[in-house]
């Protein structure tokens, strides 16, 4: 393609200029590229059925989708021929029903309201322009909204020396979405501090925060952490959705399941100590809160030590540390011991304190669940080792370590796999899925995220328990392994792929990552 002839020598020069502006900050972009984000070129239009220009333009709304169909939702049914050219665009039948025209108003506002092609002109424009506060705010809460409405579960801003980038975490993957420059960045900046109550005038502390909002009915909690960084405030939003956060232990882990019957057996004893570790963003608190759903909240007394408090949950009694005013770990841990618990929970291990506080009041006659940052199982107990928690009580108190992390889940439009390579690479019988692509997705083959989990348990026998003392005393715990009821990331991912959770590329790129092979 010849862009000269395409392009005017003005248009030429504004996309060399932004192609080198681009270059000195990292991105690689083409003239192409930049052409068609300017609308220089028009690109060959792909009709995707979720794209909001198309239900904007037929002023429809898309309720449901099967194999043949799609469902929409108007004010007034679509004539013949403009019924006719939908359906030609989609190439399924379109089934049409009006609503009342103020209830199709709420739904169609709301959908535009979270339109992420308006978010990014106006961003554009705010980027060039100035614009009053009350713009300002209604545009960072269509951000904000766009983040619930697509799962996210962080959004950040960075900030680097020329600019600020907006970016999502959604299904555990970081998606680069808008540049702000710097005045819009602190902007965003001066109004979450307003909603959560953080200091306006500091600029050179750490401060976190939050503040909660209401989205389609339900309460939406949001964390805030601001930190000075060396070209401006660097800014994450927690969100905290106790609607797609909030699960039973049987949804994380089913009866067909091959560890649910061990699991629900070793975290309802009267006294251990049990872990869930994993990096940052695997859903260790979201399996946390699950265990303790599961206990018998109504006749027992359970404490939690948290910081901070995530999820409020019905009789549990959750305690945030406040380290301003002395309320730390050790000073919670104490009070908590003479409140007569059954059940302790502290939100995470992070120093020696913490882990050796834990397993004191695990050989207590306590449960005591609590949370580390590993990748395994068995990084799990050499890390407790290398905080100098003391083996003898670890040994005889540790009921089971669940290591996991999230993967995307296929959506339900999957489709039978093309090839054999997944079955081959699982030693499965089974073909297996592939992902595909609908609505309810958003066109990418994935919808939400399972758990894929390493996960050991300690018989309670003291010959077990003996032999996995010595194993830690003289570093040979993996020798011991054989003696203790184990399920590996590899069986984990045997287990979603047969189950027709996770196609084979996603599960054997995770693996990968974690340092497998094969089981072998």
């Amino acid at each position: 393609m010849n862009i000269k002839k395409l392009l005017t020598p003005k248009q030429i020069e504004i996309c060399k200029e932004e192609k080198s502006y681009y270059q000195r900050i990292g991105i690689k972009k083409n003239i192409l590229q930049i052409a068609i984000e300017h609308n220089f070129i028009k690109k060959k239009e792909k009709y995707n059925p979720h794209s909001l220009e198309l239900l904007k333009k037929y002023e429809i709304i898309i309720s449901d989708e099967n194999e043949t169909s799609f469902f929409i939702e108007c004010k007034e049914l679509l004539g013949p021929n403009r019924l006719n050219e939908l359906e030609e665009k989609l190439q399924k039948k379109i089934i049409q029903q009006t609503i009342p025209v103020r209830e199709f108003n709420e739904k169609f506002d709301l959908i535009l309201s979270i339109d992420p092609d308006i978010i990014e002109k106006k961003i554009k424009q705010f980027n060039a322009f100035d614009s009053d506060d009350t713009e300002i705010l209604d545009l960072l809460e269509m951000i904000l909204k766009h983040g619930i409405k697509n799962s996210v579960s962080d959004i950040h801003i960075n900030a680097y020396e020329e600019f600020s980038w907006l970016r999502y975490r959604e299904n555990g993957r970081i998606q680069a979405k808008y540049l702000l420059n710097k005045e819009l960045a602190e902007r965003f900046s001066l109004i979450l501090k307003e909603k959560s109550g953080i200091d306006l005038i500091d600029v050179k502390s750490p401060q976190s925060a939050g503040f909660t909002e209401k989205f389609n009915n339900e309460i939406i909690d949001f964390r805030i952490e601001i930190a000075p960084s060396i070209f401006g405030e660097n800014i994450v939003i927690r969100i905290l959705d106790k609607s797609n956060n909030l699960k039973s232990l049987e949804q994380l882990f089913p009866k067909e399941h091959p560890m649910s019957e061990h699991l629900f057996h070793f975290i309802n004893e009267k006294n251990g100590f049990f872990l869930v570790v994993g990096p940052t963003g695997s859903g260790k608190t979201t399996t946390l809160n699950a265990i303790l759903t599961q206990r018998d909240r109504l006749h027992e007394i359970i404490y939690t030590i948290e910081d901070p408090i995530e999820y409020k949950i019905d009789f549990v009694t959750q305690f945030q540390v406040n380290e301003s005013v002395g309320f730390d770990f050790d000073t919670a841990m104490k009070s908590i011991m003479r409140q007569d618990p059954d059940v302790i929970v502290i939100g995470e291990m992070r120093d020696k304190q913490s882990v050796q506080i834990a397993l004191k009041a695990s050989h207590s006659g306590h449960m005591v669940f609590s949370t580390l940052h590993t990748t395994n199982a068995y990084m799990a107990l050499e890390r407790i080792r290398d905080e100098g928690g003391d083996l003898f009580i670890l040994a005889y108190s540790l009921s089971g370590v669940i290591a996991q992390r999230l993967v995307p889940m296929l959506c339900t439009c999957k489709t039978a796999a093309s090839s054999e390579t997944g079955k081959e690479y699982f030693k499965s019988e089974v073909l297996g899925y592939e992902k595909n692509g609908c609505i309810k997705c958003n066109f990418t083959g994935y919808y939400s995220r399972v758990v894929l989990t390493d996960i050991v348990f300690i018989p309670p026998d003291m010959k077990t328990r003996y032999t996995f003392y010595m194993a830690l005393k003289n570093s040979t715990v993996l020798q011991a392994w054989d003696n203790l009821i184990t399920f590996s990331y590899y069986q984990s991912a045997q287990y979603l792929y047969n189950e027709g959770l996770c196609d084979h590329e996603t599960l054997q790129s995770e693996l990968f990552s974690l340092g497998y092979m094969d089981e072998d």
